[in-house]
């Protein structure tokens, strides 16, 4: 796996291949709609256990792309200029914006401030690990079997996993339980994915 392809390397956690390795005009937004919690089916329908989105993209670029689940359909698109990312719903609302520089920043209207990627997703001292705090709560990134997967505990202890993030030549693949979706964690899961898998340091 090259150092440019591997999402380790990418996020800013320890890569074996490379041990050495770290990882416009004003932006407004007027939505005032929270994060995408009802995006399950009705009740009426078999029990979900899991949801997949594929981040189709063109030219390896994923900071370009639309994000799709159930259905065949487009639930968020990734956007991109020279210096920023905007993320935004089906019907044009703005899920978030990233700000690209040394040290990126980014904003989740109405569940993340802004503020700068290193401190939205702190890399653990040993950078095995990345913490991502949503609604008050800490939830766990972490690199495991080729997949970077979205835990609820502290990494070392035994805990459930949410989500899990994969990647193969064609595409970027999230992968959340009906858990995840219905703690509000799909939107903020797909801004993180987007992140590690940018190629960009997260620093």
């Amino acid at each position: 796996m090259s150092h440019v392809n591997n999402p380790y390397a990418q996020a800013g956690w320890y890569n074996p291949e490379n041990p050495h390795s770290i990882n416009s005009k004003p932006w407004t937004h007027n939505s005032s709609h929270p994060p995408t919690y009802g995006i399950l089916p009705s009740v009426e329908v078999a029990p979900v256990t899991k949801m997949i989105f594929e981040f189709s993209h063109t030219h390896s670029d994923i900071l370009n792309c639309s994000i799709i689940g159930p259905g065949c359909q487009t639930y968020l698109s990734a956007m991109s200029v020279q210096y920023a990312t905007i993320i935004i719903k089906r019907n044009g609302d703005p899920v978030a914006r990233i700000e690209w520089s040394a040290h990126p920043w980014v904003e989740i209207p109405n569940v993340v401030d802004r503020q700068p990627v290193s401190q939205w997703l702190p890399l653990s001292a040993d950078m095995s690990y990345r913490t991502m705090r949503v609604n008050g709560r800490n939830y766990y990134w972490v690199p495991q079997d080729g997949a970077i997967l979205l835990k609820t505990t502290w990494p070392n202890q035994p805990n459930e996993q949410l989500g899990r993030i994969t990647r193969n030549p064609d595409k970027v693949v999230l992968e959340l339980t009906a858990q995840a979706i219905n703690s509000g964690l799909f939107e903020t899961a797909a801004v993180a994915t987007l992140l590690f898998q940018s190629g960009r340091n997260l620093a």
